[in-house]
């Protein structure tokens, strides 16, 4: 396909095909344009506060696949939502609770959820989301909240939270297993309330690890039944092939997949690198050309020891330019993640230098530009880091940039 886009980012790629430099490794550039957004409408309106709150969040209709998502909830169904990056599959699952409170002061709705993610960063984002739309919905914390229980959780909340919990539990796999089913009996509050589980980045639980989580799955449901519940799956997942035999097979139960998307989706600009020397180098090059030409910017290395190398390089090269820009890896303290977290939201930071860790669904802010050094080994992780730009409503370029 070729670039047919008249952007900065389209005279950027320009610029760096006749660099004496970088043209010559620039092996291919693509553009696909946009699509425009599709709606739906529920079967029944949302309660009005909530309606508001969407409407005073830039969320004035809810797109076709989210109101698809959210009807099969209302049935009762097992949900998996399979739509790109950045489509709102959130909602799908943020608002099923939010509802259920409504329903509550009418003394009609009791339910909880229980939100699973798996990486921290991940839980942290959709906790403060959902308990965003909540106080702006004019829920009390009583009422609707999320609280996150892992192993960052001091020990004097864990008891209350187990006591008293909350509307909205998030965790993590792991936590699950060893924090909740291995001691079940002091979360029979939660349990025998527990109308919906999430899952989120279903396509995560592969191999080993997705068939430890299964048996965890399966053991949760049948805590929750013997506690008189009978909760739901609601599954996101980037789009992927056999979804929902995964998800059936994974969960032992059927689903009802939404895969087509609503959501509009801005061009996107892909370019290939064929480095004659250094991958590293050519990276380097490529971050410090967007940072120079003001394109906010994340790089996905595949090891923590490249991250580091290349931010020690940048730091070398031009010591200004690195104070805007972050390394981000698991292994760092949970207050200096949700620090990075926070400056990259709030574009305190231009850029980000990663792992894997910031692969999956954390809104970062307005990023315009991912650099994937190496090929991340599929297709799908290859469009899941690309989404992390482009979460805007603005043209991004993916680069991506092979190892020998």
């Amino acid at each position: 396909m070729a670039d047919s886009s008249d952007s900065v980012l389209s005279a950027w790629l320009d610029a760096v095909a006749a660099d004496e430099r970088l043209g010559p490794e620039l092996r291919h550039r693509a553009f696909f344009p946009g699509v425009e957004a599709s709606f739906g409408e529920l079967p029944a309106p949302l309660p009005e506060g909530i309606r508001a709150a969407l409407a005073a969040s830039g969320v004035a209709r809810l797109f076709a696949h989210q109101t698809a998502g959210l009807a099969a909830v209302e049935r009762g169904e097992n949900v998996l939502v399979t739509t790109p990056t950045a489509s709102g599959k959130s909602l799908v699952f943020h608002l099923p609770p939010l509802v259920e409170a409504a329903r509550q002061r009418d003394g009609k709705g009791a339910g909880k959820a229980l939100f699973l993610f798996p990486l921290k960063a991940l839980g942290q984002d959709q906790k403060n989301k959902f308990n965003e739309l909540a106080r702006a919905a004019g829920f009390s914390k009583a009422e609707a909240s999320a609280v996150v229980f892992d192993g960052d959780t001091p020990k004097s909340e864990r008891a209350r939270i187990k006591r008293r919990p909350p509307r909205v539990l998030v965790t993590n796999p792991d936590m699950l297993h060893l924090g909740i089913l291995g001691q079940a009996g002091s979360w029979r509050a939660l349990l025998g309330d527990l109308k919906w589980i999430v899952i989120d980045e279903l396509h995560v639980y592969r191999g080993i690890f997705g068939s430890h989580f299964h048996h965890v799955l399966r053991r949760l449901l049948r805590l929750a039944a013997a506690e008189g519940a009978q909760p739901r799956i609601i599954a996101s997942s980037a789009t992927a092939e056999n979804a929902r035999e995964f998800a059936e097979e994974l969960v032992g139960a059927p689903f009802t997949v939404i895969a087509e998307s609503g959501a509009p989706r801005p061009g996107r600009h892909v370019a290939l690198f064929g480095p004659q020397a250094s991958p590293y180098t050519t990276a380097l090059r490529l971050l410090v050309r967007l940072l120079e030409a003001g394109q906010k910017t994340i790089v996905f290395t595949k090891a923590r020891r490249i991250t580091e190398l290349l931010y020690s390089w940048l730091r070398r090269q031009d010591p200004q330019l690195a104070r805007r820009v972050a390394s981000y890896r698991s292994g760092f303290l949970p207050e200096e993640r949700r620090n990075i977290e926070r400056r990259l939201f709030s574009g305190e930071l231009d850029g980000v230098i990663s792992t894997s860790a910031l692969e999956m669904g954390i809104d970062v802010g307005g990023l315009d530009a991912a650099i994937l050094v190496g090929y991340p080994g599929s297709v799908m992780a290859t469009w899941q880091r690309s989404g992390r730009a482009g979460r805007s409503g603005r043209e991004s370029l993916t680069g991506i940039v092979a190892l020998p």
